[in-house]
């Protein structure tokens, strides 16, 4: 009896052991403490004063401040149907696959094992000839007893690893809705920098007939009438490079939707004119960046996975545990498949230790220690790079915003002088030199005020991508990836 209590407790004393090992044992390597520590500014060096606010909720679908309706449905299209975007979320699906792998190694794995065979001796050797059934059937068991942690580091890094990922889909949604808004400004612009083209082969049109009229009358030479010809075709001449850039930038867009290009010429060539800036634009603030930028966030996890993965390579300096097992029957001839007699198994822990290797692992952890180091590196580049994108975005709608007015003003001045030059050059008081240099004013001003309207909401759009505009968190790629996200 004494015996069979001794025996008894020191199973008890072992499993009790074995329990504590697997829960009290830290896992080798180096734990993810957060992201490094970097300076934040409070706020912006530039600011957009009363025209900003510090917080909304529309900056998730901040296009639709433009109040375009044309622009909304093609960014809804593309959030569908785009490419790039069917790529980043297939590889969501990859990386949530891949974790499910490695999260697996956590249980124990079952084979079921099993073998039918009928054999037969060579009578030449064994001077008979016997002919024999043979049956076996089974399960084989393993288990590997993280001790070291090198499953759990596996794990973090497989977690991690998804989690950038998915910030990875949204970053490429970021970048998409922007790159959509960007082509579409700039057709928009295209087209009424066409408009003013055409407008002023109308002008050069209107003028030759003037000129061609006093020519006529013998009040001016064939120079003039010359010259009005020459700023005529002058003028034409600019309208096929309009239109060629309306047509690419159309094809652009509809690539960006996953569509043939030309597929939407005739949706866009009706000119809708540029959408006005919004009255207000939303401003982050620069710690705010750091939560909205999906980018940031995807440096981030791949730094927690770098960290990870230093201590992969750091377990593998330990050994590794299993428990394995095997269960079945085996049986040949006439004896019962399932009787206690044909019954085997086998149970017991062992280990994998590698003791010489030539400095291969100590290399190894030296890798991942420096790819490590460029993670944390990266996340601190990709932080001053987006508070570098939002401090230009600002600086530079400011300053388009002042040359805006200043062109409004100059176009306007620009039309009274054209006016009042004609007027005195068909009542014979200036030369035709003094008319060509007020139309070409004009249309220089005007083309230049075009561009500027199309620059001033570019800005914005650069300012909203430049702040991550364009997810949220409750935005879920995939169901598949529901309990991750």
């Amino acid at each position: 009896m004494n015996k069979i209590i001794s025996n008894a407790c020191s199973k008890a004393f072992c499993q009790t052991v074995i329990a504590l090992l697997l829960v009290s044992c830290k896992a080798v390597g180096p734990d993810y403490e957060g992201s490094p520590e970097i300076e934040i500014p409070d706020n912006w060096n530039n600011q957009l004063n009363s025209e900003s606010v510090e917080d909304a909720n529309n900056q998730k679908q901040w296009w639709r401040l433009l109040d375009d309706p044309v622009l909304n449905n093609l960014i809804s299209k593309a959030a569908v149907d785009n490419l790039d975007a069917k790529i980043a979320l297939s590889r969501v699906e990859e990386a949530r696959a891949n974790f499910g792998i490695v999260e697996a190694a956590k249980l124990p794995e079952i084979d079921a094992v099993g073998d039918v065979a009928r054999k037969s001796k060579s009578q030449s050797a064994s001077g008979r000839k016997d002919t024999d059934n043979y049956t076996s059937i089974g399960l084989d068991l393993s288990w590997e007893i993280d001790i070291f942690g090198y499953v759990r580091r596996s794990i973090e890094a497989a977690d991690a690893q998804l989690d950038a990922t998915v910030e990875s889909y949204r970053d490429v949604m970021v970048i998409l809705y922007a790159e959509i808004a960007k082509n579409y400004i700039a057709l928009r612009t295209s087209q009424e920098r066409l408009q003013f083209a055409l407008e002023n082969v109308k002008s050069q049109k209107d003028t030759l007939i003037i000129v061609n009229a006093r020519h006529e009358a013998e009040l001016v030479s064939e120079v003039d009438v010359l010259q009005s010809e020459q700023n005529l075709a002058a003028a034409q001449s600019n309208t096929p490079l309009f239109h060629a850039q309306i047509n690419k930038l159309s094809n652009s867009l509809a690539v960006l939707l996953g569509k043939n290009p030309g597929t939407l010429y005739m949706e866009l060539k009706e000119s809708h004119g540029i959408p006005h800036v919004p009255e207000k634009t939303v401003v982050k603030v620069p710690r705010e960046i750091l939560r909205q930028r999906p980018d940031i966030r995807e440096a981030e996890r791949r730094l927690a996975q770098e960290t990870a993965e230093v201590g992969i390579a750091t377990a593998e300096e330990y050994p590794r545990f299993h428990l394995n097992g095997t269960f079945g029957y085996d049986a040949r001839g006439s004896d019962s498949q399932l009787s206690s007699n044909s019954r085997y198994w086998s149970f017991g822990p062992n280990f994998r230790w590698n003791l010489f290797d030539s400095g291969a692992l100590k290399s190894a952890i030296k890798v991942q220690d420096a790819q490590l180091e460029q993670a944390r590196v990266h996340y601190e580049k990709t932080v001053l790079v987006a508070f570098e994108e939002v401090e230009n975005a600002i600086k530079s709608y400011k300053e388009e915003k002042q040359r805006n007015n200043s062109l409004k003003e100059s176009v306007s001045a620009a039309k009274k002088v054209n006016k009042i030059t004609l007027a005195r050059y068909t009542s014979g008081l200036i030369d035709f030199q003094e008319v060509q240099d007020a139309e070409r004013v004009i249309f220089f001003q005007e083309d230049e005020l075009a561009q500027s309207n199309g620059n001033l909401v570019q800005y914005i759009i650069q300012l909203y991508k430049a702040m991550g505009g364009g997810w949220d968190e409750t935005e879920i790629p995939t169901k598949d990836i529901s309990n991750k996200v």
